[in-house]
């Protein structure tokens, strides 16, 4: 029997059921708090064995759960990671999944020379993972700033980093400093997520909106009416982009003497571009309405005569502001609508165009790579820096004199069909745009003969 160890183990335990009722009490309707009060049920079951180990002596009672539960909060914690980070169950169950699957090695019939590297190889690797996906995800968030993104990682790294670290330490010395080490980390921890959740709120407290519900009410109309004016002015811009080109095309057919078969061509772009608007105001509708867009299986889009569209819609504004074009389709086509592809191209197009001085060059191009298929779009502006490059894709952030709404409907058009939009720079200056489509369904269109 081993009082001092039974005391700390216990008063552990304490610390930590507290810390967990107390955050599952201020958030009754957050996922995150449940699925970490998982892995927090896992540290319980851990302290309350060694606890009653060393109070009972009885070691051949306490011991397998001791290590089954050791073994197992690497899981439950990456788990706990993947379900805030990539929000995919299967993975999250996966990860508990394994830990339970490395139970058996931890017995004695299958202890082995390798049984102990493994088992510290999963429950360092586990560990460390999930505290990758934290600091990610943390470095993603636009809400924070920089000096609270430096907080959490610290936070996060001290509360991830102390398992590994005393798990190590017990391993080293036999056990003998681990039974009084691991339990004041737990503590520890605790500690440190107090922190997070005074200074960065971890997670929402939640308990005065339940009781009386001002608070939801006022958030859901705000939300609402967020929601009207963004779609409102999505609505103004995307339409104003196409009834542009059109307008250039209208008035040279208007003003000049044109040869009869680009006459039919203006015509014909101008008539798809009509029909644009008119598609474009059902979908932001279906948007508003919460209604999914209905996507036809094998649809494909050739880009050459879709990057043609979109230089003939440009070029008014491209040739007023000095600025050369370049299209280079490749003879490939994107699998996928016409539609979402040519209103992304056109923003991306209209704010090259606006970025490059007199004499630059706004290129359009595409071509195969690993990933799938890569269009992009250069200009020869200044570029954008490296810390904007997040900022630049919500709404309303501009800096110039746009309104902010291109890149913004860029990067919804690209979640809603599964493409990946990035920006950097180009090659000898300027940003570069990219759009890299999934590889299913590639291939190039079939020459004419």
């Amino acid at each position: 029997m081993n009082a001092l160890a039974a005391g700390e183990a216990f008063f552990a335990l304490g610390v930590t059921v507290f810390a967990t009722l107390t955050l599952l009490l201020f958030n009754p309707r957050s996922g995150g708090v449940r699925w970490y009060a998982l892995f927090q049920l896992c540290i319980a079951a851990w302290l309350f064995a060694q606890g009653m180990g060393f109070a009972t002596g009885d070691w051949d009672t306490w011991r397998p759960w001791i290590s089954g539960a050791v073994h197992l909060s690497p899981g439950f914690f990456l788990a706990f990671a993947l379900m805030q980070t990539v929000r995919s169950l299967p993975a999250a169950l996966a990860a508990m999944g394994l830990g339970f699957a490395l139970l058996p090695v931890d017995q004695r019939s299958l202890t082995g020379p390798f049984a102990e590297p493994l088992l510290a190889t999963w429950t360092i690797g586990g560990w460390v993972l999930a505290t990758w996906l934290f600091v990610r995800i943390m470095r993603r968030e636009p809400r924070t700033t920089a000096a609270e993104r430096r907080l959490g990682r610290t936070l996060l790294i001290g509360i991830v980093m102390v398992m590994p670290i005393g798990i190590l330490s017990s391993v080293l010395t036999r056990g003998a400093l681990g039974i009084y080490v691991m339990p004041l980390a737990m503590v520890w921890i605790q500690l440190l997520l107090f922190v997070g959740v005074a200074r960065l709120r971890f997670y929402d407290i939640e308990v005065r909106a339940v009781r009386t519900g001002e608070l939801a009410a006022a958030a859901a109309e705000q939300e609402r009416l967020a929601v009207v004016g963004e779609l409102s002015a999505s609505l103004a811009h995307e339409i104003r982009n196409p009834l542009t080109g059109v307008r250039s095309l209208a008035q040279r057919l208007a003003e000049e003497e044109i040869p009869d078969d680009k006459r039919r061509r203006y015509a014909s772009v101008i008539l798809e571009e009509v029909g644009r608007v008119e598609r474009l105001v059902a979908n932001l509708l279906g948007i508003a309405r919460r209604a999914p867009r209905v996507r036809e299986a094998g649809e494909s889009t050739p880009l050459g005569p879709l990057f043609e569209d979109l230089g003939l819609l440009v070029a008014g504004r491209a040739e007023k502001a000095g600025v050369r074009l370049s299209l280079d389709a490749r003879g490939l086509a994107a699998p996928g609508a016409r539609e979402p592809l040519a209103q992304a191209l056109l923003n991306l197009l209209l704010n090259a165009v606006a970025a490059s001085p007199p004499g630059g060059t706004v290129s359009l191009a595409s071509r195969e790579v690993a990933g799938g298929l890569e269009i992009t779009v250069r200009d020869a502006g200044p570029g954008v820096p490296r810390d904007q490059r997040e900022l630049i894709w919500e709404p309303f952030h501009t800096g110039g004199a746009g309104t902010g709404l291109g890149l913004a409907v860029v990067r919804r058009l690209s979640r809603e069909e599964g493409w990946t939009a990035e920006v950097g720079d180009a090659p000898g200056g300027g940003a570069e745009f990219r759009i890299v489509i999934p590889a299913a369904g590639i291939s190039p269109v079939p020459a004419l003969t």
